[in-house]
């Protein structure tokens, strides 16, 4: 028996996936669903979405934000957004934590959105394998 494993962003629905474990970014830690686990809803955070299977290829999405819900082998995840490593742009992404760390910050909430921006940036180049530029002046 496997997981039956949906994606849906507001932007399109992804091809459904089977699966024999599957691995997503917890706001608050990360959970690991595997056949017959009880029915669970949690919220999503930034990071990794890992579906690991016997009979398909491996897939790791990027995901960012949303719930998640499993019940009766079925795992359906409401992301914000999801990125698959292919359609990562190291350019694109690098260009973007440039501006951001190019700003000053004097309001804390822009700082914050800022943090927010960088962090899903970061995990999405990380994901392609590619280097992060350094952080820190944002705190991250």
């Amino acid at each position: 028996m496997t997981l039956a494993v949906s994606i849906i962003t507001p932007e399109r629905t992804l091809p459904a996936y089977q699966a024999d474990h599957v691995t997503l970014p917890a706001f608050d830690g990360e959970v690991g669903i595997r056949t017959g686990h009880a029915p669970f809803v949690f919220l999503l955070g930034v990071g990794n979405l890992s579906i690991k299977s016997s009979s398909q290829a491996n897939v790791v999405l990027a995901v960012k934000g949303g719930v998640a819900q499993i019940a009766d082998n079925e795992l359906k995840i409401l992301a914000e957004s999801v990125v698959e490593s292919d359609r990562i742009s190291e350019h694109e992404l690098v260009t973007k934590l440039e501006k951001l760390l190019a700003k000053s910050y004097e309001d804390p909430l822009e700082l914050a959105e800022a943090r927010t921006q960088a962090h899903w940036f970061a995990t999405q180049l990380k994901l392609a394998g590619k280097a992060v530029p350094d952080l820190s002046k944002l705190g991250l």
